[in-house]
């Protein structure tokens, strides 16, 4: 959840409630805007890292209070959907049910499709390929509303032809685009992966530039690398000639974005410390790209 509604009927997000949090103001009373049970506000804060990793910083969130649930027909009753998803009939060659009454979703296909796609700015996608990328859409907006990973994990299995992989493997969080960015260093090609992320900018091509294309830039993960000195940034973009559909993402906007991704390269920037002269501030900058070839790639977290 994003969002909540006050008992006044006034619409709260989450980045003012972080606000009002760190101004040390009072916070309202908050309820689902879909069905009304209390909710609460967790703000961001940071978990330690494993194997002497660096922190895992977590941004702010809403919950249900322990032990509550939404209600039926709630857009936000995650397993209800889940199971309305399961059970629309999609191609079981693409979702298939297993013995045990869980599911597996087969990557292999749209990745075959994706790669074809790539050789065209086309946004258009013939019956099936659109029936197999909405339904991956739907899922993974259904993840990315989740306040957890496990639930999709539970019920849903996937696999990328003989190879099952592993959620983690696959859909990443802003807190987790570096891990997506070794992912797709250490693999021989471009991997079907799914990033969450908030728009942050569009940049429009410069009138001479014969590509004409235009890039949707979203928040990047900022990372501290125990190294006095230096920063590492991990920026994702994605790009595409057609600049209105891009634009169709406003700023602030949270969005799903699924495809082929690539590892850009990485650069690095020195300044000087702002305090103290005899220090470099270091700054290595990694990128993630995306080339989308279908409009259901980008789908609106709302």
């Amino acid at each position: 959840m994003r969002k909540a509604v006050g008992t006044h009927g006034t619409l709260h997000r989450v980045g003012d409630l972080q606000k009002r949090h760190d101004a040390q103001q009072t916070l309202p009373t908050l309820l689902c805007d879909g069905c009304n049970v209390p909710v609460r506000f967790v703000p961001e804060h940071s978990r330690p890292g494993v194997d002497r990793a660096p922190p895992l910083h977590l941004p702010a969130y809403l919950a249900l209070n322990k032990g509550s649930g939404h209600l039926p027909g709630c857009r936000y009753n995650a397993p209800a959907h889940l199971q309305a998803l399961l059970a629309a009939g999609a191609d079981p060659e693409f979702l298939t049910t297993l013995d045990d009454g869980t599911h597996e979703l087969r990557l292999l296909i749209l990745q075959h499709a994706l790669k074809r796609g790539s050789a065209g700015p086309t946004l258009l996608a013939d019956a099936p390929l659109d029936g197999y990328l909405r339904t991956l859409s739907d899922l993974l907006t259904l993840q990315a509303m989740c306040e957890d990973d496990t639930l999709l994990a539970a019920q849903l299995t996937l696999r990328l032809g003989k190879k099952r992989v592993d959620w983690t493997n696959f859909l990443y969080w802003q807190e987790r685009y570096d891990a997506a960015w070794e992912r797709l260093g250490s693999a021989s090609s471009e991997l079907p992966m799914a990033l969450l992320g908030t728009v942050r900018s569009h940049r429009t091509p410069q009138p001479d530039d014969p590509h004409g294309v235009t890039f949707l830039n979203c928040a990047p993960k900022y990372q501290h690398t125990g190294v006095t000195d230096r920063r590492d940034f991990y920026e994702v973009s994605v790009g595409h000639t057609d600049a209105a559909w891009l634009k169709s993402f406003p700023v602030g906007a949270e969005i799903v974005m699924f495809g082929l991704w690539r590892q850009g390269r990485s650069s690095t920037a020195s300044r000087p410390h702002p305090t103290d002269p005899r220090r470099t501030i270091t700054s290595v900058t990694h990128k993630l790209a995306l080339r989308p070839s279908f409009a259901r790639q980008l789908t609106l977290v709302e």
